[in-house]
């Protein structure tokens, strides 16, 4: 709290202490802070954010009396029901299919570096491994809670936090929900940097029905069915698509003393997904939905490569109970199955298998209580040189939660206790939030909450002749102080975010006494940073931008080093405009410099830094009369050569056209 005052003392020049003598408040010029060159740089973009926030409220009337071009966007991540995206107190980002389709990007890892303070590294080209970060949190801490449907996708291997992100597809995907910041108290372990809240399409009441081909550069093929619509009070919806890709050489020779060949690494992806819905009565329904994505991928060094399975089962039920109350009652097993090929054959599979029961009651207009209780079996098995004994826990956890309003005044408190087995002590979190309404739509905005992380089970027990289990791995904590200043008019959310997230016993890579590598709580880390945000449209404009500047440091280490590949600087600027008969639209994207390390042939690491670098995307597409929609995508529009992680290449430039059937009508 003290490094938060200090900073905000800074941003504004002044602090505010009272004159004894005249018994009232006054402001106290400061002199010049000591901070580092980023912090300056986000200091500046903060005024920045101020000016135009300010402007924003001069031209609020003009926007206001402008006619919507749609509906607001509605969140439900926040706090697990429906609101306004304007009213959410935490940091939310959101990614409707609408904006999935108009970006016309097929991979959900390259998609979500559009949102605000995401940082994906890659291993390669689609379908290769993808890693995200969140506020300087993920990889090798797992710190970013990745929820499929609203099970964690979390993979109780070894492989480091990524849980198999770079196997999703976006055909089948029907909007993405981000949180920034630590939402434990919510959603449970792993949320310390964020949550990534991915929902699956399903069916409604309005008949529908789709084909649609893609094809591009590096002969990329995507095809895809879906159909969705009400018999008798049945909602039906049904999907498939078939992704593949020659991909790209994923490792510079140049940089790698381990490529044996420098052939492109393809990747071929099947995704199905569907689910069916009867009403049982008024506001009464019972449903099961199912996904499945299955992709194969392959390595440089050709006998490399894998399989990558993820499905879900789900059995759900959405009741009303009585006028103000609403429950969610589900089942689900979500599995993930990865096959290595290659030098190291291995098999493993992750097993979750979740209850879970939720509830919302509207107490009044202006009061809303939450809560309810899940219980969890997570479980991992291996095979060949998978090297993770066969083993399992359960996991139960009951929280509460109320959000409310009053005379200008926004609240939101939420609480959860979670119990691990393996772990004696248990795992209390929350959240805090206020907000004050000032006025021409602006809104102050401050939170505190708490987190945590449980180890998956490959951490614990994952071993071979250079690797040693760790069972005694504690969990990792965190906790993240946000205050923020937002502005709303009509469809249009201005904010401007500083946060502070600390993380202790954070994992990393030890030494045992024999000289084995493991598991080991070595880390403290520390996340400082500015986030500013904005979305909304202007006649024919539709725009969504975002700057992150954030100081991503190792503190445990001599000199607070930058954590390994993470940018102290992100942006991305989307802009689409309608000419009527078709649509537009340029997404720009932004990675300042990074640390990385790279390894000689005898294994010896050396230091690298990795340029910053600057993408530039362009989209068309309009109707072909009332059942045909044309679309083009040109990828990477100048070249640019970079990478996000050291020796592993990135997509060059690439055209990509497609054609949508809609029979009954677009």
């Amino acid at each position: 709290m003290r490094s938060i005052r200090r900073l905000t003392s800074c941003i504004f020049g002044v602090r505010c202490e009272r004159a004894v003598k005249a018994e009232r408040w006054r402001w106290v010029a400061l002199p010049s802070c000591r901070l580092s060159d980023d912090t300056r740089r986000a200091i500046g973009a903060f005024h920045v954010s101020v000016a135009l926030l300010s402007l924003a409220a001069i031209v609020t009337p003009a926007i206001a009396a402008a006619p919507p071009s749609g509906l607001s966007t509605v969140v439900i991540s926040a706090a697990t029901f429906p609101q306004p995206l304007a009213q959410a107190l935490p940091s939310v980002s959101v990614l409707t299919r609408v904006q999935i389709e108009q970006s016309d990007v097929k991979n959900l890892s390259t998609l979500l570096q559009r949102i605000a303070g995401v940082q994906i590294t890659s291993n390669g080209g689609p379908g290769h491994t993808a890693t995200p970060y969140l506020e300087g949190f993920g990889g090798t801490d797992a710190g970013v809670l990745i929820l499929l449907d609203g099970v964690p996708l979390t993979a109780e291997d070894a492989s480091g936090g990524g849980d198999y992100l770079e196997n999703l597809t976006t055909d089948q995907i029907e909007r993405i929900e981000v949180i920034h910041g630590n939402v434990s108290a919510i959603y449970g372990s792993g949320a310390i940097g964020g949550v990534i809240l991915i929902t699956t399409r399903d069916g409604g009441r309005k008949s529908r029905a789709a084909l649609s081909l893609t094809a591009g550069s590096r002969n990329t093929v995507t095809a895809s069915a879906n159909a969705s619509g009400e018999i008798d009070h049945t909602r039906l919806q049904v999907g498939v698509s078939r992704y593949t890709t020659a991909g790209i050489p994923s490792i510079n020779p140049v940089e790698s003393a381990f490529v044996t060949s420098n052939s492109t690494d393809g990747y071929h992806n099947l995704t199905a997904n569907g689910s069916l819905a009867q009403e049982l009565g008024h506001h009464q329904q019972l449903g099961v939905r199912a996904f499945l994505s299955d992709g194969r991928y392959s390595y440089d060094n050709e006998t490399a490569g894998g399989r990558t399975k993820q499905s879900l089962l789900q059995i759900f039920s959405e009741n009303r109970v009585g006028a103000i109350w609403t429950s969610h009652l589900s089942l689900s097993r979500q599995r993930t199955e990865n096959i290595n090929l290659g030098s190291y054959p291995a098999m493993y599979r992750s097993t979750h298998l979740d209850v879970l029961w939720r509830n919302v009651i509207r107490i009044s207009k202006a009061w809303t209580l939450t809560g309810g209780a899940t219980h969890q079996h997570q479980s991992v098995t291996s095979a060949g040189q998978g090297n993770i004994p066969s083993v399992s826990r359960n996991v139960t956890a009951i929280f509460a939660g109320l959000n409310g309003s009053f005379a200008g005044n926004e609240i939101q408190l939420n609480m959860r206790h979670d119990q691990f087995d393996g772990y004696a002590s248990t795992k209390n979190t929350f959240y805090v939030g206020y907000g004050r309404q000032l006025g021409l739509g602006f809104e102050a905005i401050a939170s505190y909450s708490s987190a945590f992380n449980v180890p998956p089970l490959g951490y614990l027990y994952y071993s071979n002749p250079y690797w040693a289990a760790n069972p005694l791995l504690k969990p990792e904590s965190a906790h993240t102080v946000q205050t923020a200043l937002q502005w709303s008019g009509g469809t249009n959310i201005v904010r401007a975010t500083l946060f502070q997230t600390t993380g202790g016993d954070m994992w990393g890579f030890g030494t045992t006494p024999s000289g084995l590598t493991e598991f080991a709580n070595i880390a403290r880390t520390r996340t400082r940073g500015l986030e500013l945000t904005a979305r909304g449209s202007w006649g024919r404009w539709t725009y969504d931008a975002n700057v992150t500047l954030q100081q991503p440091l190792a503190v445990s280490e001599p000199g607070d080093p930058t954590l390994q590949r993470l940018a102290r600087s992100m942006a991305n600027l989307s802009l689409e405009y309608d000419f009527r008969r078709f649509e537009t639209g340029v997404l720009i994207h932004y990675t300042g410099p990074r640390p990385d390390v790279a390894y000689s042939a005898s294994f010896a690491a050396i230091p690298v830094t990795l340029g910053s670098y600057t993408t530039v995307s362009l989209t068309a597409d309009g109707p072909i009369g009332r059942t045909l929609r044309w679309s083009v995508r040109l990828e990477n529009l100048l070249d640019k050569r970079y990478e996000t992680a050291y020796s592993y290449n990135s997509v060059p430039f690439g055209v990509f056209v497609g054609l949508t059937w809609s029979p009954f009508g677009l």
